[in-house]
């Protein structure tokens, strides 16, 4: 059992893969998430998630997003923070 790994750790790296392909995709001018925007697309698509799933994140608080004319958006910065809340080390032994 000295190399297992939880499951979820590789479904975190393919997580943050697709963060660091959107980001190089993104101008030099955005280079700080903090003001790069994200719609619901980009999240189904990063999580590859439901609508539904996305739905439950934001009335459990599990990622903030802000709506404007019924369109939900959310920062770069608080995904970054959702996986670095969720992130699960490797267990020493």
């Amino acid at each position: 059992m000295k190399n297992f790994q939880h499951p979820f750790n590789d479904t975190l790296l393919e997580v943050n893969k697709r963060l660091d392909i959107l980001l190089k995709k993104l101008d030099s001018k955005y280079e700080n998430p903090k003001y790069v925007i994200l719609d619901k697309a980009d999240i189904l698509k990063i999580f590859k998630i439901s609508d539904r799933t996305a739905a439950n994140w934001r009335k459990d608080g599990t990622l903030s997003y802000a709506t404007i004319k019924g369109k939900i958006y959310y920062r770069l910065s608080d995904v970054h923070k959702l996986l670095d809340d969720n992130i699960v080390s490797k267990k020493k032994e």
